[in-house]
Parts: C-alpha cells; structure tokens; sequence
C-alpha cells in the first residue's frame, strides 16, 4: 500500500461533515485501498445488525438496508464483542458456517469484518467483501487504520 493513498484516504475521511457522507466514504475507501469488491456499514442496535451504506465495484448491489440478528453470525458477534477482525473465505475448511451461507449468497469468495469503533464501543461493523482470493494480514492492519480514524471522526460528528 503506498503511504499516499493511505494519507489520501485519511484525510478524505477526516474531511467528511456529516455522518452520513463519512459512512460512504468509509465504504469508498475500503474498497479502494484494499483492492477489494464490495464494503458495507451497518449500526450495531442491540443485537440487530441494520445497514446503513455500502459501496460496490459489483454489478449486483449488497443488500443495502439488511437487518440481520447478531446472534445469528456467531463471527460476527466475536468482532463486535471484542472489536477484533475476522477474515472468512469460502475455501477454508474451518470458516464459520452461516457467514460461508452469507458470502455465497452474496456471490463472494471472502469477507473481512472489522469494528467500528466510536464511543468506547463497537458502534458498527465494516464488511468488506472480495470476490476472488482472499483478504491478509497486511489488508487487514489497513482497515483497523481506516476504521480508527472513522471512529474518531464519527465521535467529533455524532457526540453521545
């Protein structure tokens, strides 16, 4: 990843005025930076999963206004429970199940999942989806970075 672009997307996102305009800016550029298909933000209410934003380099849309029941995504309920990221590909023997069920549906190879993070909680989560191969660590480390410095941004435009 070259330091301009991480910079370029730092300061797109610290540009934002508006939590709605950050949220698809997030989107933006998760997938632009990590080279990947698709990314999607979604509020954590409780243990409801709404969709809020989604960016996609696919012809088809993610399912934009989704509702999914945390409990129902037990990975995803790890993310969001210990604001740490998961990465799922359809080819791994020991991928979790019903998030394996999700990318098929969705038509995608792999998923990183990544907290949110505003307000000393997991505000939300970040999906971003690739449809061929699968996300690494260095992928990864990048959107623990992005999603810090949307958190951040989102604390200064949405105080509690």
């Amino acid at each position: 990843m070259d330091a301009d672009r991480l910079a370029q997307s730092t300061a797109a996102l610290e540009a934002e005025t508006s939590v709605r305009g950050l949220l698809a800016a997030t989107t933006r550029e998760m997938v632009e930076v990590l080279g990947a298909t698709a990314c999607a933000v979604s509020r954590v209410i409780g243990d409801l999963l709404v969709g809020l934003d989604e960016f996609s380099h696919a012809t088809r849309p993610l399912e934009h206004g989704h509702e999914y029941l945390i409990s129902d995504y037990p990975l995803t309920k790890q993310v969001i429970d210990s604001g740490s990221p998961q990465r799922v590909a359809r080819v791994d023997e020991d991928a979790e199940p019903t998030e394996v069920d999700l990318l098929q549906k969705l038509g995608f190879d792999s998923l990183l999942m990544v907290c949110l993070p505003a307000h000393e909680k997991c505000w939300g989560l970040i999906e971003v989806y690739c449809e061929t191969g699968r996300f690494d660590e260095g992928q990864e480390a990048l959107a623990r970075r992005l999603t810090k410095v949307a958190g951040k941004r989102l604390e200064q435009l949405a105080p509690e």
